[in-house]
């Protein structure tokens, strides 16, 4: 009997159409509509539509009525693969979320003539056959490369059939191709798998992670073997990659929505340094990669690999459960010299504001090749206060702090970007400025007196430089954007320590010790880095490159205090009694412990609204299901009270509430 009746998911936010609806195939598209395709759908009595994407086509409708029709088959390109769609309803169900939120995150936009092109290669619609790389001397190689880096038990457990989940220390050290040799460790697992017919999902933070890792790739997988997925690539490309998946085992690698690549035979997941904040997924439901991963491991099988040079505190939380073993790469850390920070007497080294140690450091190493220099800041001068009374000098507009962009700019808000040219103190009424603190702009400029006839290269987040040469240059870089150099930098100077732990957040120490081992790994074999301040603590650990160690006592921490990651945390936002009547249908729900309400401030501390207010909520991993389910039909019952009481006299006032579970910063 041919199946007349989909089954689809459509492409809305709402929560309660948040399920699976039925439809009829009309004659016309009988034989054509099959899952993963796109399709548009009625919906509320066909007085508007919807598009959707199928998940699957049946002669056995759960509904006994009558059912609406498909309204048009918008696309036959199968896109949405059943692993996907699993993928995403599980991390819908997780977060408090809804299916479409996740899919949107998923499925690039749609091209129109990428896919013709695509459909039109499958001639007949079916499937090419697989494509199969060579096997040989370079799959050997790939092992080979593994073995060597983690030992032959890890390495087979890394590269042989899928099941393993593995937390590896990454080795330091960069190749004379720019390639940090952890994206190259990396790619040769990723290299085995798809030499042995499956496919291989690497996710990196950024772009210049990308690039590299790319690079890393392509030498050793040819080109139709290797994909891209990642914000930064053309809207076509990206879809054009993302429906090679399809065709038969690739490596992707991208950055987060890598991981719902829809990977023909999935081997491997990879997922490098994934305590990056750029993890944190800024649209709801807000799931972050390094979940999503953890949850398409559960749901296909396949190998799952945590590499990094300082491990996650939820990494390390999986280490200690059982739940992933351990693995390292490290054969020679790096040679962490710590310093103070008191300038010394050398004319050159007080220009610079830098320890004498330092600057005699990066003289010697210059002779060679290019230093790297950390900063905390971008910017050039991103805060400023009153010469006189040293108040920090804010905006008359919106009261945000100002900044300088450089030397002889005009002083501008960082909040709504109004000029201050004529500012006066409010506090004293001066009318000159200092500076608060220094970014890499200022940094530059000084160390390029300090270091007269050697190139400054600034590399912050608005620079999109990925490597530099060998040759001397100092590289002035904001932490996380340091770019490789050939060979490896001749030495690093982490300045601005004590600084970056100083900072009023949770995870401060854990943060500053992963940044500091990232550019840390980037020194050439041999290589001085010199810790400038701040050697206690983060800085020894640095030191004795025992970083796991000091993330597994920050994890001891944070059970006795009950913090994340050692319990979920979750935040609601709306009106009081919004947050009141959500709070309400948790009761019940064992181990959770509720903090507030409170007002619910923008981050100049002002509320967010009137009644506006947020209560955080902390609750065991175990009861993360529970919490979820009943937070998410609360905001069913918002968004459908609403639309039940449009019979009265007034217009009903939309929902507020939002549920952000596992919400950063709220420690």
């Amino acid at each position: 009997m041919t199946a007349d009746v989909a089954v689809v998911v459509v492409a809305s936010p709402l929560p309660q159409l948040d399920r699976e609806f039925e439809y009829r195939i009309p004659e016309h598209l009988k034989g054509q509509v099959g899952p993963g395709m796109r399709v548009r759908v009625p919906v509320r009595s066909a007085r508007r539509t919807l598009d959707g994407f199928v998940l699957r086509v049946t002669d056995r409708p759960q509904f006994e009525g009558t059912l609406s029709e498909l309204d048009a088959l918008l696309s036959p390109a199968p896109v949405l693969t059943p692993a996907v769609a699993r993928l995403a309803r599980a991390v819908a169900d997780r977060q408090a979320g809804t299916t479409a939120d996740v899919l949107r995150l998923a499925i690039p936009t749609r091209r129109a003539r990428v896919e013709s092109e695509w459909l039109a290669a499958r001639g007949d619609g079916a499937f090419p056959a697989a494509r199969q790389p060579s096997r040989g001397a370079a799959a050997v190689d790939d092992r080979a490369s593994v073995e060597a880096a983690v030992g032959p038990e890890a390495a087979g457990a890394l590269t042989g059939e899928p099941g393993a989940r593995v937390a590896v220390r990454a080795p330091v050290g960069v190749g004379p191709d720019a390639v940090p040799n952890a994206l190259g460790m990396l790619a040769d697992i990723a290299a085995a798998h798809v030499r042995a017919g499956r496919g291989a999902i690497m996710i990196v933070p950024d772009f210049r992670d990308v690039e590299l890792g790319r690079r890393a790739l392509l030498s050793r997988l040819d080109a139709p073997l290797v994909r891209r997925a990642d914000a930064a690539a053309k809207p076509t490309d990206r879809y054009r990659d993302y429906l090679a998946c399809l065709d038969g085992p690739v490596a992707i690698i991208g950055t987060r929505s890598a991981v719902y690549a829809p990977v023909a035979r999935l081997g491997v997941v990879l997922v490098w340094d994934d305590a990056d904040e750029s993890y944190v997924e800024p649209l709801t439901p807000y799931p972050h990669t390094r979940e999503v991963a953890l949850e398409r491991q559960r749901q296909e099988g396949c190998t799952l690999v945590l590499a990094s040079h300082a491990p996650s505190l939820e990494a390390q939380r999986l280490v200690e459960l059982g739940w992933l073993t351990s693995a390292s790469a490290v054969r020679r850390p790096p040679r962490v010299v710590p310093s103070d920070a008191v300038v010394g007497d050398e004319r050159l080294a007080q220009h610079a504001r830098i320890p004498s140690i330092a600057w005699r450091t990066a003289t010697d190493a210059l002779r060679d090749g290019p230093v790297l220099v950390q900063v905390a800041r971008a910017g050039y001068v991103p805060r400023l206060a009153c010469g006189a009374c040293r108040e920090a000098a804010r905006c008359r507009t919106c009261g945000g702090p100002l900044r300088l962009a450089a030397r002889s700019s005009v002083p501008r808000c960082t909040v709504c970007g109004a000029a201050e040219p004529t500012w006066h103190c409010g506090a004293c009424g001066g009318a000159t400025l200092r500076a608060m603190s220094v970014g890499v702009g200022r940094t530059a400029e000084e160390l390029g007196r300090a270091f007269p006839g050697v190139p400054v290269i600034v590399a912050d987040g608005e620079t999109r430089r990925v490597e530099v040469g060998d040759s001397p240059a100092l590289v002035v870089a904001t932490r996380g954007a340091e770019p490789a150099a050939r060979g490896g930098y001749r030495a690093v100077l982490l300045l601005d320590g004590e600084r970056l732990l100083a900072r009023e957040a949770l995870d401060a120490g854990a943060d500053t010790l992963r940044w500091w081992s990232n550019a840390a790994a980037l020194a050439r074999d041999g290589a001085t880095v010199l810790l400038v301040g701040a050697d206690e603590g983060p800085g020894r650990a640095l030191r004795d490159w025992r970083q796991a160690d000091a993330a597994r006592d920050e994890l001891a921490a944070r059970r006795a205090l009950a913090f994340p990651p050692a319990v979920r945390v979750g935040a609601l936002r709306g009106t009081r009694a919004e947050v009141k009547a959500a709070l309400d249908v948790l009761d019940g729900v064992e181990q959770l412990r509720v903090d507030g309400p409170a007002p619910d401030l923008d981050a100049n501390g002002e509320p967010v609204a009137d009644d506006a207010v947020v209560a955080t909520l902390r609750f065991a991993y175990a009861a993360g299901g529970e919490v979820a389910r009943r937070l998410k039909a609360e905001l069913v019952r918002g968004a459908t009270a609403r639309r039940a009481a449009r019979g009265g006299r007034s217009a009903p006032r939309a929902s507020t509430l939002r549920v952000h579970l596992d919400e950063p910063g709220r420690f």
